[in-house]
């Protein structure tokens, strides 16, 4: 029988991504909406009963996760960890829990490692650092993986937000080299969970924090000039862009970390993750932006 994996939201452009990765796979992905399974009420009895019910041998827990979450999200984000971290512990299945850079940025390094102690410079840092801890706190069998940037097509990304900008008429967009990250598509998140799955059902022996990010850096103004490229190349570049120094007030009150660049060194010596140029693709990103856009103007 093949092993069965829940997502705990896999209705999120994230959640999408993930459930496409492992569509094809030999695992029975369990999705429940809402009507069936109720996280947010934190009920760990009733998320107890769907495990043993279903037989879930994974959770995957995306629930809450954003980019720049709201906070109904952070308030989702850290309740639904605490259900899952209760009722896994009373169940023994695995849990694989999505995280983010953002629980770092007071320290101020160009990097971070695993080892670095997370210090968020925002409350969206603080609500990922807060759902990390309710699950390190009671689970052994814990993976948690930590994003940096994310390229995501679909929903209201970063990504979306920067391509919807670059490509209709407007002021210049103003863009900085004072911040740093290293993007990962969600379509690699998927694949990555997907490679650690398989070698965890099969007895690996690693849990833990974990860093996904790709192997080159950019700035968010190399980020923006690279997408600006390739749409131009596809006709579609309809703005353009300019350099912003930033004070360091104006820094201050994004509370956003100077550097979102995480490394990948667990990742690649537990299970042996190749990091990817995060220019790989970017191509077909955008031109599946493209579409999307495409047909959700003819269907309007």
């Amino acid at each position: 029988m093949a092993s069965k994996i829940l997502i705990t939201d896999a209705f999120s452009s994230l959640g999408q991504a993930i459930y496409s990765a492992f569509e094809h796979s030999p695992y029975s992905v369990l999705t429940p909406t809402r009507s069936k399974l109720d996280l947010q009420a934190a009920d760990a009895a009733a998320l107890v009963d769907y495990i043993r019910r279903h037989d879930v041998a994974v959770i995957i827990n995306t629930f809450g996760w954003s980019e720049e979450p709201t906070v109904e999200d952070q308030r989702a984000l850290v309740t639904v960890a605490g259900v899952v971290a209760k009722a896994a512990s009373e169940t023994g299945c695995i849990v694989m829990h999505i995280s983010s850079y953002r629980v770092f940025g007071g320290e101020n390094k160009s990097s971070y490692d695993e080892e670095d102690v997370p210090s968020p410079l925002s409350t969206a840092g603080e609500a990922f650092l807060q759902a990390e801890s309710l699950l390190s706190d009671q689970l052994q069998r814990l993976v948690c993986l930590r994003l940096s940037w994310v390229i995501d097509t679909l929903g209201d990304s970063i990504f979306s937000s920067l391509l919807g900008q670059l490509s209709t008429t407007g002021p210049e967009l103003q863009v900085t080299h004072q911040r740093r990250g290293a993007p990962v598509s969600t379509m690699e998140v998927g694949w990555v969970l997907l490679g650690m799955v398989n070698q965890l059902l099969c007895g690996a022996d690693n849990w833990g924090v974990f860093h996904l990010a790709s192997s080159d850096t950019c700035t968010s103004a190399e980020f923006v000039e690279a997408l600006a490229d390739v749409l131009e190349r596809e006709g579609e570049l309809r703005r353009q862009w300019q350099l912003q120094q930033l004070s360091t007030a104006q820094l201050e009150t994004q509370q956003e970390p100077d550097s979102s660049v995480l490394t990948v060194r667990r990742c690649r010596d537990n299970f042996g993750y190749q990091a990817r140029s995060w220019r790989q693709g970017l191509t077909a990103q955008v031109r599946s932006w493209l579409q999307l856009q495409k047909r959700l103007q003819a269907e309007a």
